[in-house]
């Protein structure tokens, strides 16, 4: 029996019952029952002109969520453990009983449904409450639909992985040929192509006209400033280093959307006697991604894109993740990845946003160079930080 098709069997007494946010830790059930309910007095507390949902609509939305991730191991097609083992004794590794059947272990399954509304975060302090939810679940067993597939965020971080060990150690320029790298179905494509949808469809966002970006430089004479675009700009492309989103030679532009980031960001990777700080304007709509706009609470209970932020939330982690500037080559994957999503996307994206590791604050890099940018951004003013 389905999930969805369980409620049907339970006792009317729910349609005269209304729960409110006080019970769930959840922010997005709680924003679910603000959007869906209306004021009035909860059947479980008592508290009065609070937002409150008929229990028989909350079910719906439980059972809904559910029911697109488990179902009871008796609807999941498993075999019969009794084709397998020999007796009640015996073992086959990654596998194991389930009641009757014989289920990877692997997949995410549980022997109770309470630990499973447990895990999801159904739970309360409130027993009546507890029993209510509890008794719209005829079945107790339940397992992953799907059972053998891995959900996206681990999917696409596996696939991640794989293809940073290849471009450090492996195949630098020819990755594209590399057996892991090909897709294995005609309808998916390779990791990066994936990544770049991902963030073209969920990550896009503009950085409008007149929006101050902060860029510095070290300067060691204290008694000057640099004052010209084209000293606080980009590099020349022969003064180009190495850095997480450009490999050296490849003149970007790097800033930050705070002066303190800045200056942080520069002593990390020198300790200088001054650093003289741009204040640019950008002058032209900017199309970027940006990495920071990922939610800092991620649920299974959002309305959508929570295995897409999943993995979104790791690679961000992954690829501004601290580290030294000796240590370039752990900037190969991400350089790799910057080029993909500069020349390959389907409309033009002018940079990345992203989290500095350093301040928590907004780095962004502009896919221009020290003659390009002047098409984009436009020097405010100058002024030097003494350190």
């Amino acid at each position: 029996m389905m999930i969805e098709d369980e409620y049907d069997l339970t006792d009317e007494r729910l349609s005269d019952k209304y729960v409110c946010t006080e019970h769930f830790e959840d922010c997005y059930i709680n924003k679910w029952i603000e959007d869906n309910g209306n004021r009035g007095t909860c059947t479980y507390c008592s508290r009065t002109v609070v937002p409150v949902v008929n229990m028989h609509a909350f079910i719906d939305f439980v059972r809904s969520k559910l029911s697109g991730r488990f179902c009871p191991i008796d609807d999941a097609g498993l075999f019969l453990a009794s084709s397998f083992y020999d007796d009640e004794d015996e073992e086959i590794p990654g596998f194991h009983r389930v009641g009757p059947f014989i289920a990877p272990t692997y997949p995410e399954q549980y022997e109770d449904t309470v630990d499973m509304l447990c895990a999801y975060g159904l739970e309360t302090s409130d027993s009546n409450l507890n029993s209510d939810i509890i008794s719209c679940f005829n079945d107790n067993q339940w397992i992953k639909n799907d059972f053998f597939k891995e959900d996206l965020d681990e999917e696409f971080s596996r696939k991640w992985n794989s293809f940073v060990e290849i471009v450090k150690h492996q195949r630098r320029y020819t990755f594209f040929c590399s057996p892991q790298f090909v897709p294995q179905e005609e309808w998916r494509g390779d990791i990066l192509t994936e990544i770049k949808e991902l963030c073209e469809s969920i990550l896009l966002r503009l950085i409008p006209v007149g929006f101050i970006i902060y860029r510095g430089r070290p300067n060691e004479d204290l008694a000057s400033c640099f004052s010209d675009f084209s000293d606080l700009t980009s590099p020349p492309s022969k003064y180009a280093k190495s850095n997480r989103m450009s490999a050296e030679g490849i003149s970007l532009f790097y800033g930050a959307f705070d002066e303190d980031t800045v200056l942080r960001e520069i002593k990390n990777y020198c300790n200088p006697m001054s650093i003289d700080v741009g204040e640019f304007s950008v002058t032209k709509a900017l199309s970027v991604v940006d990495l920071s706009n990922i939610p800092s609470k991620l649920s299974f209970w959002m309305p959508k894109y929570y295995e897409e932020y999943k993995f979104l939330h790791k690679f961000h982690n992954n690829i501004t993740h601290p580290s030294s500037i000796e240590d370039e080559q752990i900037y190969i994957p991400t350089q790799v990845f910057t080029e993909y999503l500069r020349y390959l996307s389907r409309g033009p994206i002018d940079g990345i946003v992203y989290q500095s590791s350093l301040t928590g604050k907004k780095n962004v890099v502009l896919f221009y160079d020290n003659h390009t940018s002047s098409e984009v951004v436009s020097l405010q003013k100058s002024q030097k930080k003494t350190l």
